[in-house]
């Protein structure tokens, strides 16, 4: 059964249809992550978007040697290029678990041209219809209803143990990502949205996680103010949007890169050391909009200097672009969560949330 991918600068690929057989619109991005192709999918952070796999032989092994990243597939659509040569229970297993989930994907087309158009024109919307002429539109991402559809919906508390509590702010969290802090310290787990006012505790440090959308939206207001209200008292921490976030309530701003990171090769340099890191994000924090805030650039992108890392002296404030938590991809800088474990274990006190 044949698909095609419609393009809004105009472009139409034809190629073969697999998993839900439905229409649907979305942002669409290339990943050059060679494998953890379950990982992506169930990556929140994809919201919305239609991935292409640049790498053009991903579907190698079976699913159950993946680790999903949330309850459902978060992708919109999935585009591949291989149609000969695939791990055919691999491929039944993921087609059954796109069909189930209601997301369509299309094989067989020239993936390389459409990384191409990408890499020249930027992200664009796309289409993936069993028609040329469908009956949906391109549309927008919201990033409100993005949000309130991978994040928590209410506040919940994971006891690993320890005396020390870390404020977990849920914006749409990888699984990997939660397990990760969840060894550091036990974690009161809450929604983006959550009411400043309802906030009550003592915590060792506020950790901000990935999620999907535009940093500047609206929506994401009381997570600013909550980390303006904190900055200094407690560490705070984030991964990804998080990082995005917290530098924009500190005085940073964020632009919307031409096609963003995607992917598990990015090279980050940090003084003499150079290490491999896992990406998904859109936005990057502007360097120059840093001056005259308390933070700092740490580590930059090898390929094109994007802000990888900030901090400020007193360490009251660390977040990096990148995943370290991986899932998939590297961990080389999986000192990130060490650093961060050695901060909370006493070196600063406790804060009362105070209304």
């Amino acid at each position: 059964m044949k698909r095609y991918l419609l393009l809004e600068d105009g472009n139409v690929f034809e190629g073969e249809a697999f998993g839900a057989s439905i229409d649907v619109s979305g942002e669409l991005i290339f990943t050059t992550s060679p494998t953890g192709y379950l990982e992506v999918l169930t990556d929140p952070s994809y919201g919305g978007q239609i991935v292409l796999f640049a790498f053009p032989s991903v579907i190698t092994y079976n699913l159950r040697r993946s680790i999903p990243q949330s309850k459902e597939i978060s992708a919109s659509g999935v585009i591949i290029k291989e149609t000969a040569g695939l791990n055919s229970e691999a491929f039944r297993e993921l087609d059954m678990l796109l069909h189930n989930s209601g997301v369509p994907g299309i094989k067989g087309v020239d993936t390389r041209k459409i990384i191409e158009l990408i890499r020249k024109k930027g992200n664009m919307r796309g289409i993936l219809s069993s028609t040329r002429n469908p009956e949906i539109e391109f549309g927008t991402m919201n990033t409100r209803d993005l949000l309130r559809r991978f994040a928590t919906t209410t506040d919940y508390h994971l006891n690993n143990g320890t005396n020390e509590e870390v404020l977990f702010v849920d914006m749409g969290t990888k699984i990997s990502l939660i397990n990760q802090v969840s060894k550091i310290a036990s974690l009161h787990v809450i929604p983006f949205d959550f009411p400043l006012h309802a906030i009550n505790g003592s915590y060792a440090a506020i950790f901000l996680s990935n999620g999907p959308g535009d940093p500047s939206d609206e929506s994401l207001d009381g997570v600013r103010e909550l980390i303006r209200r904190n900055y200094g008292k407690i560490p705070i921490f984030g991964v990804c949007l998080g990082h995005q976030v917290l530098s924009m309530a500190l005085g940073a701003s964020t632009e919307k890169m031409l096609y963003g990171h995607h992917g598990t090769n990015h090279s980050v340099i940090e003084e003499d050391r150079c290490f491999i890191t896992s990406h998904n994000h859109n936005y990057q924090v502007l360097e120059e909009s840093l001056f005259g805030t308390p933070l700092e650039v740490i580590q930059r992108d090898a390929n094109d200097g994007a802000v990888e890392m900030v901090s400020d002296s007193e360490k009251f404030a660390v977040s990096v672009q990148y995943h370290p938590e991986g899932a998939p991809g590297p961990k080389d800088p999986c000192n990130f969560f060490g650093e961060m474990q050695k901060t909370i274990g006493g070196v600063y006190a406790k804060n009362t949330w105070n209304k």
